[in-house]
């Protein structure tokens, strides 16, 4: 491969449109086509970003052996069709969350990836986040970890169980991702309270309070859902406690307060203003993709981390349907 990585986005809309702006500050990444269902959304994405060409032809990029990969940002209905078709092509794959779902898909998904040799990174930005990356540094051993991911009354498609799996799912998997990666420890038993609490109509699960049990024998808190603005600790908010030290993530991540540690607060004012400009890691995790295929190195966050979270948030769906723990060894 090149000193350069050619790309096509799939899905122009808002998901696609916010990568692609990132996009344009890491160099080795080279987007030549873009593809939406509405040609018109991908003509504007053309015509704002550059590139050689638009269509709603997806099967136009597995033939264009110009194209070393691509930036899936769909519908999550669509996510395991698509992943699965660029595996077949050839194509490596930057997938935006949540991987897919149902737990069946997700491994479809890492068994395409798998057979076809090429690479999938999940888009699971706040592992990227400057301020998270302090807090493993500080609190490398947490024997207690909290996670919330709280926004208002969710619309559209990505609250329909069957394009968008409803806000757990959708914006919550945030939570379960990071604070599994804050622990670093498979997930091994997961309970939940929760139910159709803002949006009866849909019969999904939109509002959860979850246990998780790892394997290491800590444990962690989840609240996800679309409840509310949660105005003091932000839509997300993240705690590790290990006994000692405490690290508190809150503004989104883009502030961090210490207890039992030398320093009392972090924020992104103490940082370069490299990391300043890039508070939830949106652009290192492109930066992170690009040099993964450069280097022909394993993807820093791979097809596992987003097979385990939909798992997570799968196996809380059942443990509210079934009022009992849900075991979980993928």
């Amino acid at each position: 491969m090149s000193h350069s990585i050619n790309m096509v986005l799939i899905g122009c809309g808002g998901m696609g449109r916010s990568h692609m702006r990132r996009a344009r500050e890491v160099s080795e990444l080279t987007f030549l086509g873009y593809v939406d269902a509405a040609e018109e959304a991908a003509a504007r994405a053309c015509q704002e970003f550059g590139g050689r060409y638009y269509t709603t032809d997806v099967d136009k990029v597995w033939r264009d052996d110009d194209i070393d990969a691509v930036l899936i940002a769909t519908h999550h209905d669509s996510h395991t069709p698509l992943a699965i078709q660029a595996a077949q092509a050839g194509k490596h794959i930057f997938l935006e969350k949540p991987m897919a779902l149902t737990i069946e898909e997700c491994l479809a998904i890492e068994e395409a990836v798998d057979k076809a040799g090429v690479k999938l990174m999940m888009g699971f930005k706040f592992r990227f986040a400057p301020l998270v990356a302090k807090v493993k540094e500080v609190v490398r051993q947490p024997l207690v970890t909290v996670g919330q991911s709280l926004h208002p009354a969710m619309k559209g498609w990505p609250l329909t169980p069957d394009k968008g799996g409803g806000p757990v799912l959708s914006n919550g998997c945030h939570a379960f991702d990071l604070v599994y990666w804050l622990n670093e420890s498979e997930p091994v038993r997961i309970s939940a309270e929760g139910g159709a609490l803002t949006h009866p109509e849909f019969g999904l699960v939109d509002n959860a309070v979850v246990s998780v049990s790892f394997e290491n024998g800590s444990i962690g808190a989840i609240i996800a859902g679309d409840c509310g603005d949660a105005r003091y600790t932000s839509k997300f908010f993240f705690e590790v406690l290990d006994g000692q030290r405490t690290a508190t993530l809150y503004d989104r991540c883009h502030k961090v307060a210490f207890g039992g540690y030398e320093i009392d607060s972090f924020s992104l004012e103490d940082l370069p203003p490299a990391a300043q400009s890039d508070p939830e890691g949106t652009r290192a995790e492109l930066q992170a993709w690009a040099r993964c295929l450069l280097d022909d190195t394993d993807p820093p966050v791979g097809p596992r981390d987003g097979t385990r979270a939909t798992a997570m948030v799968l196996k809380a769906f059942e443990a509210i349907r079934s009022g009992k723990a849900q075991e979980l060894r993928l």
